[in-house]
């Protein structure tokens, strides 16, 4: 079985406290309370997001530095092959026969051949962690957008527990509204 969160737990108590405010039979209450339950719910599937976001977040950071570790271990790969190409050219000017002088030549132009290829392998891994970086920080932004919408619908479940404790519409009104913020906002997240 799976165990429920905290955000899902005070969700879950919220629509308790509905169900008993509805034996009351005071409309305002009925309202607050319910109010409260589905406010709750909307704060939990806002902090779910950000989680979730938080999550890809760091997916995309371990992917880019495993990326990096490719394109450096490619890079290095380039190197070792310009050397050697470097050092069968030597050995093919300094050959004391044509011959030799020929087979180090085509060993050089067989490292001259592949080095395009790991140069062109080495510059996709390091583009992948452009990409990378570029998703963690998209990433990033929503999960810090997603917190502060969580936030306000907090905020907003606070408020609406007090109009309904002080009796106070007006109150209840505002956490209507901060709860509309709330959302607006979480949905920013993903639209901007």
């Amino acid at each position: 079985m799976t165990e429920l969160t905290e955000q899902q737990n005070e969700a879950m108590e919220h629509a308790e406290h509905s169900a008993h405010a509805a034996e009351s039979g005071d409309p305002l209450t009925l309202r607050v309370t319910l109010s409260i339950a589905i406010m709750a719910v909307i704060g939990a599937t806002i902090g779910a997001l950000g989680e979730t976001e938080a999550a890809h977040t760091f997916v995309e950071k371990n992917e880019a530095v495993l990326a990096q570790a490719k394109a450096s271990d490619a890079w290095t790969n380039y190197q070792a092959e310009s050397l050697k190409k470097h050092v069968y050219d030597l050995g093919a000017a300094i050959a004391a026969t044509p011959e030799a002088a020929q087979k180090l030549k085509d060993q050089s132009d067989r490292f001259s051949k592949e080095q395009p290829d790991i140069q062109a392998t080495a510059k996709r891994f390091e583009a992948d962690v452009e990409e990378r970086g570029k998703s963690a920080d998209r990433h990033f932004e929503r999960h810090h957008t997603l917190t502060v919408a969580e936030g306000i619908v907090h905020a907003a479940v606070a408020g609406a527990s007090i109009a309904l404790l002080s009796r106070r519409p007006k109150i209840w009104y505002g956490a209507l509204l901060l709860t509309v913020a709330g959302i607006i906002l979480a949905a920013a997240a993903y639209l901007i």
